[in-house]
């Protein structure tokens, strides 16, 4: 009997025993919860706060629409966000940050001293790096079904929005360049008449086929050192194609969307792009190529045009007709 009592003590003290375990290890794990939720509240309203400021200064700092547009994309996406994080972080008992990060700070103090297009590149490559680790954060606190993993989950589009976005401006070729906005054009440049482009202005037409090599004729021979000569005064058509257009006040108007070639081989007219989002959205108008003056700053060479970014976009538009590989006219709506 007395040996039957001490089985049933001992019983019931092991099963106290592990009882009182699991209890203190539900409640580590509830504090590690809870700690888990305070740290990544916090660094989402951090994040947040670096992106409305970068935001900020995109749209004052930036060179190109394209920029100025995905600044205003991250402050509106960003401020919208943290109304949900700091709300969130209240009723969590977590006091919100009223300051980005160090590190943020500092990076956007780095690139409140570029502008223009040295400011579009660093932007760019930043925007990139900060939103991957940025999804990182945001990927491990969505493993769950509490409000703070639903926070996350619903927050991640807008993150790899911004991410798509960052990466299409990092890989377009003025942001590449590393180009620093021009000098200001001195008052000798040429007015603003390149805007009012003649349709019959000449286009890039499809190139003839070759003809047979028994038809062809012998390349005439040109004075002796002409091709160094020509070689010397030239430019590549790279500094042409694809880089972005400036006016008198170093603003971006345009972009340089193709260069056009006579049958003689001489570039009559290029055709630039006005407008838009990411090319999306863009007006394309046709300007004589002397139109464009070309300067260099710090050994980079930059278009500029004496003209504004509104007579550009009141311009006679053109559009690209595949049929006949040639910019036409735009048909009227």
């Amino acid at each position: 009997m007395v040996d039957g009592n001490l089985t049933r003590r001992c019983d019931m003290q092991f099963r106290y025993t592990i009882i009182g375990a699991a209890l203190i290890l539900a409640g580590s794990f509830t504090t590690a919860s809870a700690k888990s939720d305070t740290s990544f509240l916090t660094d989402a309203i951090q994040i947040n706060l670096a992106e409305i400021s970068v935001g900020d200064l995109a749209q004052k700092n930036g060179g190109s629409d394209d920029v100025k547009s995905f600044g205003k994309m991250l402050v509106d996406d960003h401020t919208a966000s943290n109304t949900k994080a700091t709300s969130l972080a209240q009723a969590n008992g977590v006091t919100p940050p009223t300051e980005p990060n160090a590190a943020d700070k500092k990076n956007h103090d780095e690139l409140g001293k570029l502008s223009g297009a040295e400011f579009d590149r660093e932007f760019a490559k930043a925007m990139v790096k900060g939103h991957e680790e940025a999804i990182a954060k945001f990927e491990a606190a969505s493993k769950g079904n509490d409000d703070v993993a639903k926070f996350a989950q619903d927050t991640l589009p807008t993150l790899q929005k911004h991410l798509k976005t960052a990466q299409s401006l990092a890989s377009s070729k003025s942001t590449q360049s590393g180009a620093t906005q021009p000098a200001p054009l001195s008052s000798e440049a040429t007015k603003p008449q390149a805007t009012q482009v003649a349709p019959s202005a000449p286009v890039a037409a499809k190139p003839e086929a070759a003809p047979p090599p028994e038809a062809a004729q012998p390349m005439p021979s040109a004075p002796k050192g002409a091709e160094k000569r020509a070689a010397a005064d030239s430019v590549s058509v790279t500094d042409y194609y694809k880089q972005n257009v400036y006016d008198a006040s170093d603003n971006t108007i345009g972009e340089v969307s193709d260069v056009l070639l006579d049958k003689d081989g001489h570039v009559p007219a290029v055709i630039l792009s006005v407008g838009g989002f990411l090319g999306l959205g863009a007006k394309y108008v046709s300007i004589p190529f002397n139109a464009l003056h070309m300067t260099e700053k710090n050994g980079k060479r930059y278009l500029v045009m004496d003209t504004t970014k509104e007579a550009l976009t009141s311009a006679p538009g053109y559009q690209y007709d595949k049929t006949t590989g040639k910019w036409v006219p735009e048909k009227p709506e």
